[in-house]
């Protein structure tokens, strides 16, 4: 480095004053001043080349300043924002020298400046965290003053909601003080106001209970104005027709299982008592009495279950075995015009249905395809496995994939077209002459099978005959009987009745007296009746009655059901025991038995009367 200076002496030739500096001297004066490690500090001449620099000295002296610093240095002294040469952010400041023009620059990093502001940013955090604790803590010493008597002031409230008068609340806080008093007030006026809305309520319940009334009569008259029209008389009459043949079924079938009941009960008391000695011919001739009794019930069963008055009872069936067993039935029903030939696939499923529901079904599409060949054909019945799939279910109302047992009927009859294969499940339709079918019969399939969880479906051509296939579901539970007897069983009677009394309440002379027969030979203990108020007396008589035995169908002036609500409002967990040939809804809705309900069907035996009352008095669940 070399500085040039002006003559000291006027007049005299030119000389100059030369000084020699190196470079490293102006570095260690700069290293000197102890700045900050990430501060820079620079001297730059007047051509803008970097004589010294505090940091990385070597790399950048004897280069060109990078041009926002010579841009910004052209005054005497100053500040501006930049880079460094090695691209840093810096506040800059810089000075020039009058001697030489030379600028020594200093640079501050970005960071080192917004340093203090953290610093300040983060005591104030600390501050604002020490302020909050201390407010937390004074919270909780102000609330542990007063939670006593706010918790006091909570029970209050819980109180009141569940409609007490309650008292007002001490307290030395003057504001819970002034609750607990408005929550007193409050209570006792809302109390006083509940006792009003309840006349209020009677009062409107009897001014509802009389428009109801004049709305049904002016109901009552709508529909009567309503049923002039053509249409509605046709379908009313059609309603009437089938209900009238519902109640004549039902009202036959209950008075029939009384007798079988009577019938089927005393023959076997009578086999029981002389089976010792009983004579060959006699024994057979009870034999005989009993399995004609037993077949009557049987067919009483199926009469019920054709005008669908009787409760599914879904259960393991062989349909090979069960199509097998109806062979005769379906040769004596067709006539010897009709051939009858069934195909049973071997290894066949097991399904899960009601098999008098079942066999109900089978004869009547056998009955269907008889009248579809009045001159003779040939009837065939198919059973094979079947699994029906996603694609073939979303195409049909309430069908479900899955493997089922099909049952395939077919006839050589003249086939239906189109338009009637869609409207041949419709309930009353019918192509037969008037008075030669009620349309019911294809319906009732239908609903059997949907009913079961399955599906039908027909398939059919002019001139080509008539398919229906009958879709039962498959049963996976192996612990379930592959079949159930359909026929009334006599087991040997129980005798562990143990002296306890039972109630038996049945209209029917006979039945009743048999019943009480039956029991009393069971070890039991019987106090009879024949309506309810009789039975309501008895029980108020013998509080020792460990279980009512009750007839769903009762004459006077409540059924059975209604007789066991009453026993059951004044004993309740009495055990009840419910027998019928016919519910009427009584206790079964939706082909079901309701929840809870115990059912000893008629006709029945002593055997399994005694049987069915000792289960439901030594275990949960007699069912």
């Amino acid at each position: 480095m070399e500085i040039q200076v002006a003559p000291l002496r006027a007049g005299e030739g030119p000389a100059f004053l030369s000084l020699s500096l190196p470079v490293t001297r102006i570095r260690q004066v700069l290293a000197s001043e102890r700045l900050p490690p990430d501060w820079t500090i620079a001297v730059v001449d007047d051509q803008g080349m970097i004589l010294a620099r505090s940091q990385r000295h070597e790399d950048f002296v004897g280069r060109q300043a990078t041009r926002d610093l010579q841009d910004n240095t052209r005054g005497t002294e100053g500040t501006w924002r930049g880079t460094t040469a090695d691209g840093r952010p810096v506040l800059g400041t810089y000075a020039r020298s009058a001697l030489a023009d030379w600028r020594v620059a200093v640079g501050v990093p970005d960071n080192a400046l917004a340093e203090p502001l953290r610093r300040s940013l983060l005591l104030l955090v600390a501050t604002g965290a020490l302020l909050a604790l201390i407010s937390l803590l004074l919270a909780l010493a102000f609330g542990r003053r007063i939670a006593a008597p706010l918790q006091e002031v909570a029970a209050s409230a819980r109180a009141m909601g569940d409609g007490a008068i309650v008292p007002a609340v001490p307290s030395g806080i003057r504001e819970v003080a002034q609750i607990g008093d408005a929550l007193a007030s409050t209570s006792a006026t809302l109390h006083a106001r509940e006792e009003e809305l309840k006349r209020l309520n009677e009062a409107l319940e009897m001014r509802v209970m009389e428009r109801t009334r004049d709305l049904a009569e002016t109901n009552a008259r709508l529909v009567a104005a309503a049923t002039g029209r053509e249409r509605a008389e046709e379908q009313l009459r059609q309603a009437q027709k089938m209900e009238a043949v519902g109640r004549l079924t039902g009202g036959v079938a209950h008075d029939f299982n009384n007798l079988l009941t009577v019938v089927l009960g005393n023959l076997a008391l009578v086999k029981r008592r002389l089976d010792a000695g009983m004579d060959e011919r006699i024994r057979r001739g009870i034999d005989g009495a009993m399995e004609g009794a037993q077949r009557a019930a049987s067919l009483t069963a199926r009469l019920l279950a054709f005008s669908r008055q009787q409760p599914l009872a879904p259960e393991a069936v062989d349909v090979n075995r069960l199509v097998a067993g109806m062979s005769d039935l379906l040769r004596r029903t067709l006539g010897e015009d009709v051939a009858v030939e069934t195909v049973l696939a071997g290894g066949l499923w097991r399904a899960h249905a009601d098999p008098n529901q079942l066999e109900s079904s089978l004869l009547n599409l056998a009955v269907n395809a008889r009248d579809a060949m009045p001159g003779g054909g040939k009837l065939t019945i198919e059973t094979a496995n079947t699994y029906l799939d996603e694609a073939y279910a979303a195409g049909r109302e309430e069908v479900k994939p899955g493997q089922y047992v099909a049952i395939c009927v077919s006839d050589t009859g003249g086939g239906m077209p189109a338009e009637i294969v869609a409207r041949a499940f419709e309930p009353f339709f019918t192509t037969k002459p008037v008075g030669k079918g009620t349309g019911l019969g294809l319906s009732q399939v239908y609903g059997f099978a949907k009913q079961s969880g399955g599906h039908a479906a027909i398939y059919s051509e002019p001139g080509h005959g008539t398919t229906v296939k009958l879709y039962i579901p498959r049963l996976r539970d192996s612990d379930l009987p592959a079949d159930a007897p359909t026929v009334v069983t006599v087991p040997e009677a129980p005798r562990d009745g143990a002296g306890r009394t039972i109630l038996v309440v049945e209209d029917d002379a006979l039945v009743r007296d048999f019943a009480v027969t039956a029991l009393e030979e069971g070890g039991c203990r019987v106090v009879a009746a024949a309506d309810g108020p009789s039975a309501l007396a008895a029980l108020e008589a013998h509080p020792d009655i460990a279980l009512m035995f009750t007839d769903v169908v009762l004459t006077g002036p409540m059924n059975g059901r209604q007789l066991a609500n009453a026993v059951l409002e004044r004993r309740p967990g009495l055990p009840v025991l419910f027998t019928t040939g016919y519910t009427r809804n009584a206790i079964i809705h939706h082909g079901r038995l309701d929840e809870g309900v115990h059912l000893l069907g008629k006709p029945y035996a002593a055997a399994a009367l005694v049987a069915k009352v000792m289960a439901l008095l030594d275990g949960p669940d007699g069912r």
